[in-house]
Parts: structure tokens; sequence; C-alpha cells
């Protein structure tokens, strides 16, 4: 520490100082002087007396003088003291700083000079203001503790540190001394007191400066980004005002905005496959509004305007890209006009090709066509864009000639003139007619108003019909359409009067024939064979090349003309052939179908009509509105927005959502199906001069004899005439069960039946009864809607006579008439029914819709029909006991519960040991009523919180069937919870509980069928993204009606990842037709039931349909290739392979659904959860199976002959034989050629053939083991070696191994979920005979 000096206290300060200066002038007074000094006594003291007595008045003049005088001097003596005063302290501090000068100053204060610009304010007020004072008291602290040797005793209670310290400063305070300048240590705290002021000073001088100068450059910064910012909108609405003339402006300015609003949605899909860091700014500016339905246009500014609103927040990059996505559905839009303008041509085409006029041409012969044509123009550079009519997608998978490779098709060239151009010139050759007026056009129209539907031909054959009808009763469970016909009465509609569609005498709607001699093509007249001739004469009149159009007014096709005295001349005829004998009336018709033909071809090939051509206003629009306008019926005339379904209707809803459906036939092709054919064929542009000829060429080979189109009118009357009684049957049926129970009592039946025409027809009824009991797979006194319709048949064919069916149906009409209160009744029940079904069809493949909708039609009818019971329910199925065998085969799970009752019932399981009638219900198929459950005394209650007294009120359990009438599960319903004393069930509503367990049912299935195609999907895809590694990604939608029952939705359900399996979407997104414009290959693949090939955002996409057991598409896979056009040859047979497969496996499983049996080939298919599972790669398996039988020796031979085969080959045989013969495998005996060659013969073809994967005996197969001669060799390299047993070994060698895995992995999980639910269920036991339950059951 620094030596310490003693010296002098400096001056006193100011104000001392004055006061001992003027102390010092002064002399002293008494008191009494000093205060009469005061302005107040010097008057009365000092005055001269002779003043004060009143003396002259110029006496008061002089003492103002002096007065003033004395003031002055007193205040010069003032001024002189502060002056020296001031000059006393200016020595003292000249003094100070003088001796200052001869201290030397401590360095340890420079310590506080530090370069931390961050803490120089607060080192600047401790240096300035503290710490001088603190380190000289905590010095004199130090001192006075070593002084009295405080340090080294205890605490002192007379000396108090704080005390002392506080003293100290408050006695040197520095504003009224200034001891501690002399302290050295102080003289440095005071110097670095200046300089860290300057320090600071300079700081803040330059932080106001940097302060100003980032203020302007904020500033400066902010208006540069202002301007960059209204330069980018400038150059964002120029971009904008460029890119909405690529649209297809219409003459009027305008783009309708339901077109934009596509493109928006679509870009946030697009946006999702974004880096991560463009995907959290790539968000539009608000949230989409529905798409426009209305048909909103919007000009050129209101468009900027609009997407302005969306866009001005995207980032430039995120714009950039949003730029380029509008551009592709531009382009999307663009070529859509022209599809739509080729697909006028080919639908003209149609017509004309169409001879017999029953909207059907000959799939076959079509394809036929096509295939000549290939071969003369595919050495044709201009056709280089046409597919191979042999190979997929132009034919099915399983139709692919294997014989072509598709190395042998080249790229598809871009083609430079486009369809529009084509259609244009086309427009230009042909001739156009005068412009009919609107008058001619009105009166046309009206006189054809009657005659505009055709006889409906689509509908299956009467024999497929009947195979088909397990399927399509089942699915009606809501009201059927009322049928009002010349044999009907009007009271047989009156109990239906929710019925949508009325048929009508020769009427067709939604595919139903409304007449039952579908009055001989509508009437039309036989003309002559000259005049057929004629018709013909003028058809091939056409110029080479020249496609005759039909005349389109406000987008619909003009009609056929009917002379009106052909149409009442038909009918006179058809008078007259009803009261003809049956074998007269079946020449008369056959004559007549023969005359319709006539008549048909000479007007389809009169050629005399003309198409206008098409605006490019929403094209995309248009084939919506077409395909949601196709409702199934069928005319000879074209119009814009008809298709020709060729599928029968059904009568649900199921059929009214989803009429535009086509289902597929190998056979035949209506008008959608074949303009989609031909496209597929055609190409992505296909070139003018190509399209022209093709046209040509089709309407020019394709051909009809007279026994043919004989053939097709008889076949379509059959059909016609098969649905129109089917439909009428129905009907009645639907009326009979007025409660929706979906059976028939058979003695019911036959009672009402033996009373018709007095009893006459009895033996009648009496063998049709005994042949329906023989041909009906389920036999049991209920009649289902398939057997009633069967049992009607075989008693109209057992009486003779042509007017059987009608006298008979209208017979059992008035037989079977309903109260208005039951019909009220019913048709309420019917329409709760229907919603079970509505939900599981368009829940998205979940139950938990289809619980909500039992237990809501269960309530509303307690309240409505059932006197306001208060019921609880449940649902259990029926599932193999493996944990505890001992009791019982079977038991019953728990699945749904109402509300009150889920906390007692749900996912418990009940044993056939435990009380209770469930599993008598379930053995004997039949409900078992309770009607008072506490005195039954064989009912197993699970809560034991109410008491006996309460255990009151009806039970009963209905059990749940399949197709087959084999119960599956069971559903209780019970009023334990009434407060009522008499709460039971009564007739109608037990017959509405088996409504609703049949509705349950119908609804449990189809759930469970797309479940198990979701499954099996799955092994599809992820045996896809192995072998196929260009494809990008894979999507599987199902098909399913929308809320309007108009149309369908599409929902996306699995997907594939970039890496790992396919993923299944927890909530299913749905995709709607207006939404997805730019996306329509999705609903042209569903609504034609073909593949679509077609590009979408810039990517080539292939959708896939999957078929259910009529044909009808109920799912699609896409796959995405990216920007490729078509995968590499190898990749692409896989593809094929595996959809060919796919589609096996659905069309399996919708006929299991459908009733069929089981296929059980291996061992591990005896568990149907197992068998779905590994059911795509059993099918794989026996195709391999099948392939690998039928090579002979010589193939065979070609392995043996190889002296050094290629590594593949080796590795490929060692692997199958490893399958065989691990043993000798693993000691290295195939490393040998040699002795591999011994192994190749016809008996390992045996092996192979005979081996199930699945048995448990080779369940222990190392996979692992055998997958390692096989990780080396390429799924592409095998096809390249040319050895076909080589490349089925291959494949069967991975099959073989995953159904090992699949295997595995279930008894894996299967000894898992024993073991643990074991413990459970022991513990369950422990109370088991205590429990007692709320509800029964």
């Amino acid at each position: 520490m620094a030596e310490v000096y003693h010296y002098q206290p400096s001056p006193p300060s100011s104000a001392g100082a004055m006061q001992i200066a003027m102390s010092g002038e002064r002399t002293p007074t008494s008191v009494s002087s000093r205060r009469s000094t005061t302005p107040g006594s010097f008057y009365k003291a000092d005055t001269p007396e002779f003043e004060q007595r009143g003396g002259g008045s110029g006496s008061s003049t002089g003492v103002k003088r002096w007065k003033r005088l004395h003031e002055q001097q007193t205040m010069e003596q003032l001024s002189s003291l502060r002056h020296e005063k001031k000059e006393s302290i200016l020595i003292a501090k000249q003094k100070a700083r003088e001796t200052a000068r001869k201290i030397s100053v401590e360095l340890l204060a420079k310590e506080w000079l530090s370069e931390n610009q961050a803490t120089v304010e607060i080192r600047a007020y401790l240096v300035d203001k503290l710490l001088p004072t603190l380190i000289l008291g905590v010095e004199k602290l130090l001192t006075v503790v070593d002084f009295q040797e405080l340090a080294d005793k205890d605490r002192s209670a007379n000396f108090n540190p704080l005390n002392f310290l506080a003293q100290y400063l408050l006695r040197n305070n520095p504003k009224y001394s200034n001891f501690a300048e002399a302290s050295p240590y102080v003289r440095g705290i005071r110097q670095v007191s200046e300089d860290l002021r300057m320090q600071l000073f300079n700081m803040e001088d330059n932080r106001l400066a940097k302060i100003k100068a980032d203020v302007k450059r904020r500033r400066t910064e902010r208006e540069y980004q202002q301007h960059l910012t209204q330069l980018e909108k400038i150059r964002r609405s120029n971009c904008l005002l460029t890119q909405f003339t690529e649209w297809n402006v219409a003459v009027d300015g305008r783009v309708e905005l339901s077109l934009f609003q596509n493109a928006l949605r679509s870009f946030n899909e697009v946006a999702e496959h974004f880096p991560e860091e463009l995907k959290r700014v790539s968000r539009l500016g608000h949230s989409l509004e529905p798409t426009d339905e209305t048909g909103i246009t919007l000009t050129l500014n209101e468009f900027v305007k609009y997407m302005n609103t969306y866009i001005e927040n995207l980032p430039r990059e995120v714009f950039e890209q949003f730029m380029v996505h509008m551009s592709k559905c531009a382009a999307a839009y663009r070529a859509s006009a022209e599809r739509e303008q080729r697909r006028i041509y080919l639908s003209n085409l149609f017509m004309r090709c169409d001879h017999s006029g029953i909207a059907l041409l000959d799939r076959h012969r079509i394809l036929n066509l096509f295939e000549q044509y290939w071969d003369q123009m595919k050495n044709d550079q201009n056709c280089k864009g046409l597919r191979n009519p042999r190979q997929w997608p132009v034919v099915e998978v399983d139709e692919a000639d294997d014989s072509v490779g598709d190395d042998e098709e080249e790229d598809e060239p871009s083609t430079q003139q486009t369809t529009e151009e084509v259609a244009r010139e086309s427009q230009q050759e042909q001739p156009q007619p005068p412009p009919a007026s609107e008058e001619s056009a009105q009166k046309t129209l009206d006189e054809n108003k009657d005659l505009k539907e055709e006889v409906d031909t689509e509908t299956k054959e009467e024999q497929k019909v009947e195979v088909e009808d397990d399927k399509t009763e089942e699915n009606q469970t809501q009201e059927p359409k009322v049928v009002e016909t010349a044999e009907t009465p009007q009271d047989a509609a009156d109990g239906q009067q929710e019925i949508k569609q009325e048929v009508k005498d020769g009427e067709i709607q939604n595919g139903e024939v409304k007449d039952p001699e579908v009055k001989e093509a509508e009437g039309k007249d036989a003309e002559s064979k000259e005049e057929v001739k004629d018709g013909e004469a003028k058809d091939a009149e056409v110029k080479d090349g020249e496609v005759k159009e039909a005349e389109v007014k406000d987008g619909e096709v003009k009609e056929v003309e009917v002379n009106e005295a052909d149409v009442k001349e038909a009918e006179v005829k058809e008078a007259e052939v009803k009261e003809a004998t049956p074998e007269k009336k079946e020449i008369a018709d056959l004559e007549k179908e023969k005359n319709e033909t006539k008549k048909a071809t000479d007007t389809a090939g009169s050629g005399t009509d003309t198409v206008k051509p098409v605006k490019p206003k929403s094209a995309l629009k248009v084939e919506r509105e077409e395909a949601v306008g196709q409702t199934g019926r069928i005319s000879v005339t074209f119009a814009e927005g008809t298709t020709f379904n060729r599928e029968k209707t059904g009568l649900t809803l199921t059929s009214r959502s989803q009429s535009q459906m086509s289902a597929f036939d190998e056979n035949s092709l209506n008008v959608s199906q074949f303009v989609q054919l031909t496209e597929t064929f055609l190409g992505d542009e296909p070139v003018k001069d190509v399209f022209t000829r093709l046209l040509k060429f089709i309407k020019d080979g394709y051909e009809e004899t007279e026994d043919e189109k004989m053939d097709r009118l008889t076949k379509a009357r059959r059909e016609a005439v098969s649905a129109k009684r089917k439909s009428m049957i129905d009907v009645l049926f639907e009326k009979w069960d007025n409660d929706g129970s979906g059976y028939l009592d058979l003695e019911e039946v036959e009672s009402v039946m033996a009373k018709y025409k007095d009893g006459q027809e009895v033996e009648a009824i009496y063998y049709a009864k005994e042949e329906m009991k023989k041909k009906s797979r389920f036999q049991d006194q209920r009649l289902s809607k398939r057997e009633f319709r069967m049992l009607i048949q075989l008693v109209v064919q057992e009486i003779p006579g042509s007017e059987t069916f009608d006298s008979l149906l209208e017979f059992l009409t008035n037989s079977v008439e309903r109260s208005y209160s039951d019909r009220i009744r019913g048709e309420a029940r019917k329409k709760w029914l229907q919603q079970i079904v509505t939900a599981a069809e368009t829940g998205g493949a979940s139950m938990e819709p289809v619980y909500r909708a039992v237990f809501q039609a269960l309530y509303k009818d307690a309240e409505a029909h059932g006197g306001g019971k208060k019921i609880s329910a449940n649902i259990s199925m029926s599932e193999r006991n493996v944990k505890f065998p001992q009791r019982g085969e079977t038991c019953l799970r728990y699945v749904a519960a109402t509300p009150e009752d889920a906390d007692y019932v749900l996912d418990k399981i009940l044993y056939n040991d435990m009380k209770g009638v469930s599993f008598a219900a379930l053995e004997s198929g039949k409900p078992i009523h309770v009607p008072r459950v506490g005195n039954h005394g064989n009912i197993h209650f699970w809560n034991t919180r109410r008491r006996p007294e309460e255990r009151e009120g009806s039970f009963i359990v209905i059990p749940l069937k399949d197709k087959r009438k084999r119960a599956f599960g069971l559903l209780g319903i019970d009023t334990i919870a009434d407060p009522h004393t008499k709460a039971i069930f009564i007739t109608h509503e037990i017959q509405f509980f088996q409504g609703i367990a049949k509705a349950f049912s119908i609804a449990y299935h189809h759930v469970d069928m797309r479940r198990k195609l979701l499954r099996i999907t799955e092994s599809a895809v992820s045996w896809i993204q192995r072998r196929s590694p260009h494809v990008r990604e894979v999507v599987e939608y199902m098909a399913e009606p929308d809320s309007k029952g108009m149309d369908y939705v599409l929902r996306k359900m699995l997907t594939t990842v970039p890496k790992g399996p396919p993923e299944y979407c927890a909530k299913p997104p749905r995709l709607e037709r207006k939404d997805n414009l730019f996306r329509d290959y999705l609903f042209k693949c569903v609504d034609n039931s073909e593949t679509v090939t077609a590009d979408a955002y810039g990517e080539r996409h292939l959708a896939f349909p999957l078929r259910d057991d009529d044909g009808k598409a109920i799912a699609l896979v896409d796959i995405s290739i990216g920007d490729m056009k078509k995968l590499p040859p190898h990749e692409n047979k896989e593809i094929q392979r595996m959809l060919r497969i796919l589609q096996m496996a659905h069309k399996e499983i919708t006929k299991e659904f459908n009733g069929a049996e089981k296929m059980r080939i291996l061992e591990g298919e005896q568990d149907d959860e197992a068998r779905t599972d590994i059911m795509f790669d059993r099918l794989m398996l026996m195709e391999l199976r099948d392939n690998v039988s039928k090579l002979d020796q010589q193939a065979y031979a070609e392995l043996r002959s190889y002296k050094d085969p290629p590594q593949n080959i080796c590795d490929i045989l060692k692997a199958t034989l490893a399958i065989f013969f691990l043993d000798k495998a693993e000691e290295g005996e195939f490393d040998d050629w040699i002795r591999i060659k011994t192994y190749i013969n016809i008996d390992l073809s045996q092996k192979i053939t005979a081996y199930d994967p699945t048995a448990q005996k080779d369940l222990n197969l190392p996979a692992d083991k055998i997958e390692l001669y096989m990780k080396d060799v390429p799924h592409g390299e095998v096809a390249k070696h040319g050895s076909l047993p080589g490349q089925y070994m291959y494949n069967w060698v991975f099959v073989c191994l995953s159904l090992i895995e699949h295997m595995k992995k279930m008894r894996q999980n299967e000894d898992e979920g024993v073991s643990s639910d074991a413990v459970g269920d022991k513990e369950e036991d422990v109370n088991m005979d205590d429990q007692q339950k709320t509800e029964a059951e």
C-alpha cells in the first residue's frame, strides 16, 4: 500500500470563507446595537430629536439620501468580500494541485481503465461517486482494528465495524470535505475518473452518431425495400397478366373462377413436396374458399386482383414455383380443350359404328382394328406416338402379349401439329349445313320427347343377374323405387312415398327397363333392306379422311327424328303381339327386332349431322359435368354429358350415387370407354394425319353381320325384360317386408300364393317351392330377396300363359296392402336402415360411423315407435378362443356398446361356459327374446352395482349373419334401464331389430372387405417399391358416394414414403371432382374402369382400376414415375405382373364376400387374418408354381449346358437348392457347378411346385442365410441372361422368403397377444361368478 502523508487541511469551503471574511471586517457590538441596524429601528433610534418632534420638511429628504448612500456602501463591501472569497478558493485549489504534483499516483487505480466498453458507464459512476471515500473509510477501519488488536479477538460489544464505516462516510462527505484528496489512491482514482469521463463522452458521442447513421441506413434500406417490393408487385402483376393469356381466354375475355381455385388448391398439394425451409413459407395468404359451382368468370384485372390476395406474401423463389405450376395447369387446361374436341369426333364415330343402335361396340373387334392400324403405321415417323395395342395400358394387364418386349417400343416423340389445328382444318374442309331455326329444333325435340329413351341393353344377362343377386340384394336395405306400370294398381304405390324413381311404360330410368315388352325398340317401324343399303351407301360416300359431325346446338346433339306414323304403326303391331300366342309372339318379336336393326342402321349410317366446333371455355368443367350427368340411361342419339352404361343399375343409394361408373366388360365398350380406349391408343399428342386416318380406318373397318345385330338386340331385349321383372319383384318384396327385416316367412308367402286363381295353381306353387329349395344354397324357412325372386320366377315358369307374371304380381301386390300408419312406420325405418349402410360406404373403411348409426337408429325407433322405451344395446363378435380352449372353441368379444354401458361391457369376453343365452342364439342362428330377465335365471350380468330387484326388463339377442347365413356375431338390446314395469318388445319391433342386424351385417362386411383390400394392396405396393426403383410414389384411392348422392368421391387411403413401408392415412382426405380438375385422370379411371395414363403437375401417372365382381372400379392405384415418359422394360413388366396379381386378389376377396367359398391352399391360410396378409404372396407363389410346372426338359437342358455359367445364375440356383438342402449348402457342396447341375431336372420342378413355405416345419428355415446368396443379384440383370428358369427361380425364392417372414411375425404377435391377454383373463376369472351386469350381455 502506498505511503500516507500527513498534511494541513485545505481552506474551508466558500460558505465558510465568506463568513470568516465578514466577521473580520466588523467590530464586536452588542445585541441591541445589531438589532438597531435594522431598517425599522434605524429611523426610530438614529433620527435627531428635533426631527421626531416634527421639525422642518427638508429633513426627510436628507434621511433618504443618507440611507441610499449607506446601502450602496454595504453592497460594495459585500461584493468585495465575494471577490476575495473566490480568489482564496482559487488559491487553495492551486496549492492543492501543486501539492498533488509532489505526491506519487497510486498505480492500483489504473486497473479501472478496462477495455470493456460495455461497463464504461458503471465504472465511471463508481470511480467518481463511491470509491474515493469508501477506500479511505475501509483503510481507516483497518487501521483502528489493527491498533486496537480487534482482529485477534472475538467480536467486541463496543465496536461495530459497520457503524464505524457509516460514521466515517457521513463525516467525510465529499460535498463538505476534501480530506480524501490527500490519498495517493484517491488521486489516482480522480485521474482515472477523468479518463473514464472522457472515454464515456467520446463513446456516447459516437453512439449518437452511430444511431443517427443506423437510422438513416435503415430508412434508406426500407425505402429501397419498398421500391423493390413495388417493382416485385409490378413484375408479379405483369407475370399474371401474361399468364392469363395461357388459359384459352374466351371471346368475352373471361375465364372461369373454378379453374383458378383448382390451381391454387393443387399448389398446396405440390408444396407438400418442397424442402422443409420452403414448405414453411409456401402457405397462401389465406384459406381457400369452396370451389365455385355457379359458373362465375373473371376478367384480366379481376384475375390479377384475386390471385394477389393469395400470393402477395410468397417469397420470390416460391412465387417462381407458383408461376411454373400455373403454367402447367394452363397447359393441362389447353390440352383438355383439345381432348374435348377429339372426344366429340370419337363419340360421333362411335355412333356411326353402332349399327345396331344399342350404344355398344364389340371390344375385341375394336382392338383388332387397332392392331391392324398399328401394323400398318408403326414404321411411319408420325405414328411414333401410338401405343402398342397388344400391350398394357391399351389392353388389360392379363391380356398383354408377353411375346412382344417393351424394349421394342420407342419413346413417344412430341408432335408438332396439335389436335386443335386438326379440328380447325377439318371444320374448314367439311361442308356445314344451313343452321336450323330454333322453332324447327324445338319442334323436333317435342316430337321425339316420348321417344328419347332407348332400351337398356347394358344390364347383365339374365343368368348373370341371378348369380349377382346375392350382392345387390344386400345393398337394398333402403326403400326401393316405386314401379308404376299398367299392370300395377295405383294402390301399390301408397306405401312407397319416399321412393324417388318412377318406372313408366316404355321408359328406362337409371338403367331400369320399365315395360315387359320394352316397346320393341321404342315403337320404331321396320324399314326395308333397300333402305338399309341406301343408308350404308350414304356412309360410303364420305371422302377419304373426312369425318362428318353431328349437329350440336347449345351443347346437345340433335336427336334422330322419328315419324309419328311409324310410332302409331309400331304401337298397333305391339298390341297385336300381346294378343297373340306365345309362339307367335316370339316370332313377331324377332321379326320386329330385325326391322329395328335395319332402321337403326340406316339412322346411324346417314351421316348427315355435323358437329359444331367445341368452345375452349372450360373444357375440364365440361368433362366434369359430363361425368356427373351420366345417369346410366341409354339413348341412340348422343348428346354432350351422356354416356351409355352397360351394367345394370340397382335400387340402392350406392347405385344412384355411382351410376356414372361404367363396369368393365371384356366383350363390349360403351361410348365413354371407347373414347378413353382410343385416346390411350393414340398417345399424348396425336398428329392430325394419324388421328384422321384412324377415324377413317375404324369407320370403314368396323362391320357387323345381320346375325350379329340380331343377336345383340335379342340379348338386349332379354336383359331388359329380366331387369324389368327383377325390379318389380324387388318392389313387391320391400312392400311385403314393411319393417325392413330383410326376410319373408316362407309359409306366409306360400299361403298367400295358394289363393291365386282360387287355389287352382297350388300344385305349381308346390313344385316351384321344391325346385327353389334344390337350387338355393342356404335353406331355412325365411326367404331373402334373391330367394323370393327365384320363387316367383319358378312359379311363373310352372304356370303357362304369357300374362302369368303380370297377373301374379298384381295379385300379390293387392294381397299385401298395408295401413297408412304401417306404411309411414316402414318408410321411416327403411330410411334409418339405409343410413347404416351409407355410414359404411362413406366412412373411409372405419366402423365408428357404423356403430353410431346403429345406435342412433335404435334410439329413434324406440322413441317414435317403441313407446319411448329407454334401451341399451351392444354388439359382440365371435372369435376363435386361442387363450382358453377348454372353455369353448369360440368366444364373444364386445366391440361396441351404448354410452351408459361402455364401462361394463366394452372389450369384455363372454365364454361358452358362462351364463347366458348368447351362444344358444349364435349356434341356432335365430333370435332369442327374454321378456323378463329377472325371472329367467340364465342371464349373465356384468355389473354388480345394480340390485337384484332392479334387474327387470326385456332382453333380445339377434344373430348377425353373413351372405352364407352363418352367424358371426350378436346384436343385444335390453330395457333393463327403463323405469317402466312393462318394457317388453313387441312383434314389429323385433322385426325391425332383425332389419338392424342385417343392415349392420351388410355394413360390417363392406368395411371388412375394404380393410382386407387395403392390406392386400399394401403388400402389392411393397413389392412394387422393391422391384421398381424408378417409381416415385404409389397412392391408393377408394371410391365412395358423396354426401349428395349425385356423384362419388375418392379417399386417399394408402401412400408410400421415401424410405419405409407404405403408410395408411390416419384421416383419409376426400377428393371431389370439382376440386381436382387437373387430376381428372383419377375420376376417368373410375368412370370407365380402364387404365389411364396422364400427366399431372409435370409428372407421369398411371392410374390402374381395382374392380369388384361386377367390373366396377371400387378403388384405384395411382403410380407416379416422375418426369419419365415410361419405365424401363423390366420394371414395366414387374409392375404389370404386380397389378395383375393385385386384381386377382381383389376379385377373390369380392367373390368371397358375395358368398363364394374361401380358397385355402397353403397351411398358413387356415387363420383368416393370416390369410389376408399372405394372399398376395400366395397368388404370386401359385403363378410361379404354374410357370415352373410348364418348364420342360429342354429348359433345364439349357441351364445344364453352361460350362462356366454367369455368377447370377449360380447364386440363384444356390439359393433355390438351399431351401431344400440347407445342410449341403452350408457345407459348400453347391459351390461346385458340376454338383449343382446334377440337381437341375424335373425333380427340382416338382419340389418347387409342392413346397409350402407357410408350413410349420419350414418356419425354422433361416431366411437370412438364404438371402446372402441373393444379395449380389440385381433384379434387372436376371432377365438379361435370357434364362426363363432362372427368372422363375429368382422370383420364387423371394416369394418363399417373404411368406416365411410373414408367418414368423404373425406367430410371434399371436404368442405375445395370448400371453398378455391370459394374465388379464385369469384375474377376471377369480370374480367371474360374482359379476352381475346392469344390461343383459
